[in-house]
C-alpha cells in the first residue's frame, strides 16, 4: 500500500515537473523566435543604414568635386574682372576721342596747308598736328579692338557668373541631400541602438532563462525515473506474488468444492463450511 502511494506521488511529481518543463520550453521557443525576428530586422536596418551612409558619402564627394570646380571658375571670374578693370582707362580715352572728329580736324589742317600762305614755323606746327592726329586715329583703332574685347569680357563674365551660380546651386543641392541621408542614417542607427538591439538582447536573455528553467525541471524529472521504475518493479513483483498466492488459494477452494460435491452426491453429511461453500457457488 505504501509503495502504491509512493508511486502515485512520484508519478504526480514527474508529471508536474515535465508539464512545467514543457511550459518553459515553449516559452523559450517563443523568445527565440522573437529574438531571431528582431535580429533579422536588425540586419535589414543595418543594410539600410549602410545604403544611406554610402549615398551620403557619394554626395559629400560630389560636394567636394563641385566646390573645386567652383573655385576654379571663381578664379577665372576674378581674372576676367582684373582684365576688365585693366582696360578701364582705354574706355575713358575712347570716350574723350572720336575718329570722325579727328579726321575732320586733319582735313581742316590739310585744307589750311593747301589754301593759306603759312610761315615755315606755322607750316611745321600744322604738320606736327596732323601727325599727332593721325597717331591718335591709329591708337583709337587699337582702342576699339580693346573695347570690343571688353564687351567680350563682359559677356564671358556674365556666362562665368551664371556657371558659378549653377555650381553653387549644385553644392547646396548635394549638401542638402547629403544631410537628409545622414539624418536618415542616424535615425536608423538610433532605432537600432535604443530599440531593436535592446529588445533583441532582452528576448535572448528571456530565452536563456526559460531554457535554463526547462532544463532544470527536466533534469529534476529525470532524477525521479529510477525510483519510479524501481517502485513499479516492486509493485509488479508483489502483484505477481499475490496472483500466485491467489491461484493457490483458488485451487484449494476448487478442491474443497469438488470434495463437497462428491460428498453431497454420495449422500454423506456436509460440514457447515462445505455447505456454505456450495451455497455461495449456487450449487445448492
Amino acid at each position: 500500500m505504501e509503495a502504491t502511494l509512493e508511486l502515485v506521488d512520484l508519478k504526480n511529481k514527474f508529471k508536474l515537473l515535465r508539464s512545467r518543463a514543457f511550459f518553459y520550453n515553449e516559452e523559450a521557443k517563443k523568445f527565440v523566435e522573437q529574438r531571431n525576428a528582431l535580429n533579422r530586422q536588425l540586419s535589414r536596418l543595418l543594410k539600410e543604414s549602410k545604403v544611406e551612409k554610402t549615398r551620403r558619402n557619394e554626395l559629400n564627394q560630389k560636394v567636394l568635386e563641385v566646390k573645386k570646380e567652383r573655385e576654379l571658375v571663381r578664379k577665372q571670374l576674378d581674372a576676367l574682372f582684373q582684365e576688365l578693370n585693366g582696360s578701364s582707362q582705354v574706355k575713358q580715352f575712347r570716350g574723350k576721342n572720336n575718329i570722325g572728329q579727328i579726321k575732320k580736324q586733319i582735313h581742316q589742317a590739310e585744307w589750311t596747308l593747301q589754301t593759306k600762305n603759312l610761315s615755315p614755323a606755322e607750316e611745321k606746327t600744322l604738320m606736327d598736328r596732323i601727325d599727332e592726329l593721325e597717331a591718335k586715329i591709329s591708337k583709337l583703332k587699337d582702342v576699339n579692338k580693346v573695347f570690343n574685347n571688353r564687351r567680350k569680357l563682359k559677356t564671358d563674365i556674365e556666362l562665368t557668373k551664371a556657371q558659378l551660380k549653377i555650381l553653387s546651386d549644385q553644392v547646396y543641392k548635394y549638401s542638402q541631400e547629403s544631410q537628409v541621408h545622414h539624418k536618415q542614417m542616424l535615425e536608423i542607427l538610433n532605432s537600432i541602438d535604443n530599440e531593436i538591439r535592446i529588445k533583441a538582447d532582452d528576448a535572448h536573455q528571456k530565452f536563456l532563462e526559460a531554457k535554463s528553467k526547462a532544463d532544470e525541471l527536466y533534469s529534476k524529472s529525470e532524477i525521479l525515473l529510477p525510483r519510479i521504475n524501481e517502485v513499479t518493479k516492486e509493485l509488479g513483483e508483489f502483484q505477481n506474488m499475490k496472483n500466485v498466492k491467489m491461484d493457490k488459494v483458488k485451487k484449494v477452494v476448487e478442491n474443497r468444492v469438488d470434495k463437497a460435491v462428491q460428498k453431497f452426491k454420495s449422500g454423506k453429511r456436509l460440514t457447515l463450511e462445505e455447505f456454505t461453500l456450495l451455497v455461495k457457488r449456487g450449487m445448492l
